[in-house]
């Protein structure tokens, strides 16, 4: 096994003293999801797992905890009293700064698994497939997602992009620009494969 993580034995104390019951189940979900689609689609096992385990460590973090770390590893303003948006970026400034975690891929997945990203690697793809379809999930459309991302990886994280933007809409709120251009890209890259 590589080393992917300085010190994983207080990396783990920390994420299970962090999250509530809820999110540390789902958070096992994602791990064995990301593990699962990495096997079949040929993506990096340890490293799927570790993103997968690991993506939501500040997921309950209070919004004022979390704008402490935005401002101390210097996030950006957009990330201030916007703890949805924020987990993500703050989970991989705590691993990178304060767990050893060098590995880009790993670090720009657990950044990107709330928003996606333009040019998402295949591990990064995997690791936001894998949050929205972990088997915990509980909504009408679980198991036809999570067959078609065995199948077709792009075509299930378009529709979760989709579900995603809509949603956010719906709520009449503001769709974060990352989020579109990842949708952007996602339809060209299916339109590329294609032959559109």
């Amino acid at each position: 096994m590589s080393i992917i993580c300085t010190d994983r034995d207080r990396l783990e104390a920390f994420m299970k003293a962090e999250l509530n019951e809820k999110r540390y189940i789902h958070s096992l979900g994602v791990e064995e999801m990301a593990v699962h689609l990495a096997e079949i689609h040929g993506a990096d096992v340890e490293k799927a797992s570790f993103a997968g385990r690991y993506h939501d460590i500040a997921k309950c973090f209070t919004t004022e905890r979390m704008n402490e770390y935005v401002l101390r590893y210097s996030l950006g303003d957009e990330y201030i009293d916007n703890p949805a948006l924020a987990h993500s970026k703050v989970a991989a400034a705590i691993l990178c700064n304060e767990y050893g975690v060098q590995d880009e891929d790993l670090l720009n997945a657990v950044k990107s698994h709330t928003t996606g990203r333009a040019g998402m690697s295949l591990l990064e793809e995997i690791v936001y497939v894998a949050d929205a379809i972990e088997p915990n999930r509980d909504y009408p459309s679980l198991k036809t997602l999570q067959k078609l991302a065995e199948s077709d990886l792009d075509g299930c994280c378009i529709i979760i992009l989709d579900f995603t933007v809509d949603m956010v809409r719906a709520k009449g709120r503001e769709v974060d620009k990352t989020t579109l251009n990842a949708r952007d890209y996602m339809l060209e890259k299916i339109n590329k494969k294609d032959g559109r």
